[in-house]
């Protein structure tokens, strides 16, 4: 499953380079996961931008989203990976998901390098962005 964050989300309700292919991704069968966070930093994205929020209910439900738990929360401040604490969350959600991440789509920059550093390899998406 295709770890997403909402860097690379919102790119599918904002037209940026890469929202193609987001877009195409979003389309396609591929299985998507993401933190429960996902929900609410898409909608806040959603309200400062004025944009549909029947669109980011569109692309949420093509999204597991895994809980936010107390065991996520304290892996987030054991890890102690100096991200910002959203970051962190994310990069705590996909190490305890263990496995079945198979990649990371985000644009953030930390976060992918912190993924790399847990062995978690990124998304060809969002090697595209870097080149």
């Amino acid at each position: 499953m295709i770890y997403l964050d909402t860097s690379a989300a919102a790119k599918a309700l904002i037209a940026e380079p890469e929202s193609e292919g987001i877009r195409a991704l979003f389309a396609d069968e591929h299985e998507l996961i993401a933190s429960r966070l996902l929900a609410v930093e898409l909608n806040a994205v959603v309200d400062r931008r004025g944009l549909s929020a029947v669109h980011a209910r569109q692309l949420l439900d093509r999204v597991a989203l895994a809980s936010m738990t107390d065991a996520v929360a304290q892996r987030a401040i054991d890890l102690r990976s100096g991200l910002r604490t959203l970051d962190a969350l994310h990069l705590a959600t996909m190490l305890t998901l263990g496995p079945i991440v198979t990649s990371l789509l985000s644009f953030d920059t930390e976060l992918n390098e912190a993924a790399l550093t847990h062995g978690i390899p990124l998304h060809p998406l969002a090697g595209a962005a870097a080149s």
